[in-house]
C-alpha cells in the first residue's frame, strides 16, 4: 500500500496511521484499517520531500478525538508538534538534538542524543528533564544512536553501539536511575528503517518470539528474527539500508521501492494534557 502513494513522501507509522507528506509539505494521515484520511497543513517547518526524512508520531488525547502530531526533522534540532485543538504548530528548542519520542502512561518522553531523558509539555513550549543518577556514554561514531520505545508499563531505552552490539536500559522511576536488562523477558522488539524502533509486550499472541528483535531487511523485502536466551539479550545485525532515490533520475517505469515498516493497528498512543504543568 505504501508503494502505491508515490506522490508523498512516506516517514512511518504510529497509532495504526501511516504518516506521509506531500510536495505542498502537508502532512497526510491515512489509517489502512478504518480508512480514515487527516491532511494537515504546515507552513512553520521545511520538510525534506524524501522518504524516512523525519521521525513522527501520533496520540490522541484522552477521552476525545483531538491528538498531537511529532514531529522531528533528520536535519534539525528542533521538535514541532502539531495541536488539532488549537489547528496550530508548536516548536520545542533544546540545547540538545531530541532523536527519539515515546508515549508511555499517557505522558509524552523524549531522549536527546546526550541520552538524557525528558517529558514534553503540551500546555506550553518546554521540555522537562528527568534528574537521574546516572545516564549512559554515547559515542558520536557510526552506527553509536539511542531509541526510545515504551511497553508494558515500561520506558526501555535502547543503545545501539554498532552494528552488531546493543544494550537496553529500563527507567526505574523509583529509584530515578537506569537498569541494565540482561533480557527482554516477554517482549520483543522491531526494527525498521531508518533508526525506528517498536515494541510488543505478549508478543506470542501475535505470533511472535518473547525475547527476539525482528529487523525488516529492505534488499529482500523480508524480516530477520534474532533470539535471546533466558539469561541473555539476542543478536541484533542491522541491515545496510539503501532508500532509493526519489524522484528518479530517469524517465520510464521504476523498480518497486521497499519502503517497510511495521505498523501496529491495535496499539494506540494516548496523551493527558493534565498530568504535565
Amino acid at each position: 500500500m505504501i508503494n502505491k502513494f508515490f506522490r508523498f513522501a512516506y516517514h512511518g507509522s504510529s497509532s495504526g496511521y501511516l504518516i506521509m507528506t506531500g510536495k505542498d509539505n502537508s502532512f497526510i494521515l491515512i489509517n489502512p484499517f478504518t480508512r480514515r484520511k487527516m491532511v494537515i497543513n504546515n507552513s512553520v517547518f521545511e520538510v525534506d520531500f524524501s522518504c524516512f526524512a523525519c521521525k513522527v508520531l501520533l496520540a490522541f488525547c484522552r477521552g476525545s478525538e483531538e491528538f498531537v502530531l511529532l514531529v522531528l526533522c533528520r536535519d534539525s534540532n528542533d521538535l514541532h508538534v502539531y495541536q488539532s485543538r488549537s489547528f496550530s504548530w508548536v516548536t520545542y528548542l533544546t540545547p540538545q538534538k531530541v532523536v527519539d519520542f515515546v508515549v508511555l502512561q499517557s505522558t509524552i518522553y523524549v531522549v536527546t542524543n546526550k541520552a538524557n531523558i525528558g517529558i514534553v509539555n503540551l500546555n506550553s513550549t518546554n521540555i522537562n528533564f528527568l534528574e537521574l543518577k546516572t545516564t549512559i556514554q554515547v559515542h558520536f561514531v557510526s552506527y553509536a544512536h539511542v531509541g526510545l520505545v515504551s511497553c508494558d508499563g515500561h520506558l526501555l531505552v535502547l543503545h545501539i553501539m554498532s552494528k552488531v552490539t546493543f544494550n537496553v536500559y529500563k527507567i526505574d522511576f523509583s529509584t530515578m536511575d537506569y537498569v541494565k536488562l540482561k533480557t527482554l523477558g516477554d517482549i520483543a522488539l522491531f526494527y525498521a528503517p531508518q533508526r525506528k524502533y517498536y515494541a510488543l509486550s505478549n508478543p506470542r499472541m501475535w505470533g511472535y518470539e518473547n525475547n527476539s528483535v525482528y529487523v525488516i531487511d529492505v534488499a529482500c523485502e523480508k524480516y530477520t528474527l534474532f533470539k535471546g536466551d533466558v539469561d541473555k539479550l539476542p543478536e541484533l545485525i542491522l541491515p545496510i539500508v539503501l532508500i532509493a532515490q526519489y524522484p528518479p533520475l530517469h524517465p520510464g517505469p521504476q523498480p518497486k521501492q521497499p519502503y517497510l515498516d511495521w505498523c501496529f493497528r491495535h496499539i494506540r498512543n494516548k496523551v493527558d494534557y493534565s498530568l504535565v504543568e
